[in-house]
């Protein structure tokens, strides 16, 4: 993308190997921006320069940072980081884009506490890029995408009229941006503040709760692994299901259909834990067993069992536990269950098939991009996903990212990601190059600067042209 060299900062006029800025926590960052008269900032990949660019020479850390040796391999050379304070609350708001070769970029929102920048720049950066390689691998023409919403101070987010208030200003936010990024379920109160969203109710024309597709998902999976390793069916076999949730309660329905042997599922909420003894204990007497555990209790991951389907939270492999692990199969809708390389490669090299939880969880994701293009009942292209012979669908890329990983001597996570690299690269069938060209307008309009092509037309009335 090019970028005009008086918008942005020459990043040589300044050099630092210290990063003040990013052990700001966010909040703190947000009065910086104040103090600087800064209501708006961005820092994006420049291809033509190789470098990152900054909207204000009093950021230029922020690309000094990205540019590190220790951060580059996570930078991977985003095309956007837009920053802004909310309009009504004043609170740190931030989308991140990805590649966009593949389309417009399209991610969630995800409002924490975060101790500094650095932390919240290293979140958005991780979660934008996860989320286009899911895309890419589910075949799906949209881009990574995320955006983050530091928590205001005082614990403000819970009040809901204050809360409202922030999602409002995240609509405005994303309006601003012209469509390079759109939101995946987006609050009902911030609709009327961007049209740049899906996930919206049922009842105003947005998708059904994907709770089932994304129980089909794990299943499609983890029968794909067992055809891998030539295990047979379900039929017979011994399965953990972590959250007794909607997704795991749809897991746990699905197998008990194809005659599942035994389920062990475990929830720390009591009332889904009866729900499920009522819907399927009862039912399914001596075939299910469910158990409320206490917030924190991780012993189902030691459960001896053939399949261990995490559906509840993620970062819960590392290289301390992974030895404990059971179960021949792990195969579930939670993200991110396992913390790092070094615990994927231990679960590999005691025998333990992980199949990368970006394939089956795909489905959520699925169920919000298709919203836009309508939605009907037994949607062929959504059953796509769980065939037997289309190369994005959740079984073919299972199959695949295992025998990738076992000629190559490389774990799932590094199979995935060598697929994913290969979609990724291919351009927007119908619209190649569209979202860079909308950033580059963001740019080039003084987005940073608060003007807005748009609003020089907004009066315009229909009787100005007849």
């Amino acid at each position: 993308m090019n970028f005009s060299s008086t918008a942005a900062y020459d990043e040589t006029k300044k050099s630092t190997t210290d990063f003040p800025l990013l052990s700001l926590s966010p909040n703190q960052f947000a009065d910086f921006m104040r103090e600087k008269n800064i209501n708006r900032c961005f820092a994006v990949w420049n291809e033509s320069e190789r470098k990152v660019m900054v909207s204000h020479p009093e950021i230029q850390q922020v690309a000094d940072w990205m540019t590190t040796a220790n951060n580059s391999s996570m930078y991977k050379n985003h095309e956007g980081i837009f920053l802004q304070l909310g309009l009504r609350t004043g609170c740190l708001l931030g989308v991140f884009i990805w590649k966009t070769n593949r389309g417009q970029a399209c991610g969630g929102i995800r409002m924490l506490e975060y101790h500094s920048m650095e932390k919240y720049l290293q979140e958005g950066l991780r979660l934008s890029t996860r989320l286009g390689i899911k895309s890419a691998l589910a075949g799906l023409w949209i881009g990574g995408g995320k955006g983050l919403i530091s928590e205001p101070p005082n614990r403000q987010g819970l009040q809901p009229e204050f809360r409202q208030k922030l999602f409002f200003d995240f609509g405005d936010f994303v309006s601003s941006l012209n469509g390079c990024y759109s939101v995946l379920q987006m609050l009902q109160c911030s609709f009327p503040y961007s049209r740049w969203t899906v996930s919206i109710p049922g009842d105003i024309g947005g998708s059904v709760n994907a709770a089932n597709l994304l129980g089909r998902g794990v299943v499609c999976a983890t029968e794909a692994a067992l055809d891998s390793l030539q295990l047979g069916t379900v039929k017979g076999k011994s399965v953990a299901i972590q959250g007794a949730g909607g997704i795991g309660m749809n897991v746990a329905r699905l197998l008990l259909d194809r005659d599942v042997g035994h389920l062990y599922i475990t929830d720390v909420s009591k009332k889904r834990v009866e729900d499920v003894k009522d819907i399927l204990a009862h039912k399914f007497c001596g075939r299910v067993q469910v158990e409320k555990v206490p917030i924190g209790d991780m012993s189902i991951l030691n459960y001896k069992c053939d399949i261990l389907s995490p559906c509840a939270l993620g970062h819960i492999f590392n290289t301390k536990n992974v030895s404990k692990v059971e179960a021949k199969i792990i195969c579930g809708s939670a993200n991110a269950q396992v913390e790092d390389e070094g615990a994927c490669r231990l679960l590999q090299d005691q025998g333990t098939t992980y199949v990368v939880d970006y394939i089956p969880n795909r489905m959520a994701l699925v169920n919000s991009v298709y919203e836009s293009l309508g939605r009907m009942e037994n949607d062929p292209w959504m059953e796509e996903h769980f065939d037997k012979s289309w190369e994005h669908s959740i079984y073919v890329l299972t199959r695949k990212v295992l025998k990738d990983s076992l000629e190559h001597n490389i774990t799932v996570l590094e199979a995935a990601n060598q697929i994913a690299e290969i979609f990724e690269q291919q351009e927007h069938p119908l619209w190649p190059g569209r979202t860079r060209a909308i950033i580059q307008g963001l740019l080039d309009g003084g987005w940073h600067e608060g003007r807005e092509y748009w609003k020089k037309r907004k009066n315009f009335a229909f009787t100005d042209f007849v």
